[in-house]
C-alpha cells in the first residue's frame, strides 16, 4: 500500500518536472539570445557563417567588458569601460553590415531599433518607472518618519 503510494507520487512529480522545465526554459530570454540577424531574409550560407563567427567574437568581447566593468571601483573606471563598450558595439554592427546586403542592412538595423525599442519598454526590473513609483517604507513613500 505504502509503495503504490510512493510510487503514485514520484510518478506526479515526474510529470511535473518533464512539462515544468521546458517552459521554464522558454520564458528564460535575455537579451543575449536575441539575434538581430536571425530574421534577415536571403542569408546566404557564407554570410550566416561570417554572421555567427561575428556574433561569437562579439560576445566574447562583451562579456569581458562587462567583467572588467564589474570588477572597476570608481565610477570614472566604469564610465570607461562603458565607452569601450559602446565603441565595441558600433564595430560589430558595422561588421555586420559590411557583411549585409543593401535590403539585408535596413531589415538589420529595423530588427535592432524595434529589439531595442522593446527592451526598453520593458525596463530591466520589471516595472519601467525609475525611482519614486514604488511606496516603500510602509506606505509613507520613504519621506522621513512617523505619519503625514
Amino acid at each position: 500500500m505504502k509503495t503504490q503510494k510512493l510510487l503514485k507520487n514520484f510518478g506526479l512529480l515526474l510529470m511535473v518536472i518533464v512539462f515544468a522545465i521546458p517552459a521554464a526554459d522558454s520564458q528564460a530570454q535575455n537579451r543575449r539570445s536575441r539575434n538581430d540577424c536571425s530574421q534577415i531574409s536571403n542569408l546566404t550560407v557564407e554570410q550566416n557563417k561570417q554572421l555567427n563567427d561575428l556574433r561569437a567574437d562579439h560576445l566574447k568581447v562583451m562579456d569581458a567588458l562587462r567583467a572588467e566593468r564589474r570588477a572597476a571601483v570608481s565610477d570614472s573606471d566604469r564610465a570607461n569601460v562603458r565607452e569601450k563598450m559602446q565603441t565595441e558595439l558600433s564595430k560589430h554592427t558595422n561588421a555586420v553590415s559590411a557583411v549585409l546586403t543593401t535590403e539585408q542592412r535596413e531589415q538589420y538595423l529595423q530588427n535592432k531599433n524595434s529589439n531595442a525599442q522593446s527592451f526598453a519598454k520593458k525596463g530591466r526590473r520589471g516595472r519601467a518607472c525609475g525611482n519614486g513609483c514604488g511606496q516603500g517604507r510602509r506606505g509613507r513613500g520613504g519621506q522621513g518618519r512617523g505619519n503625514r
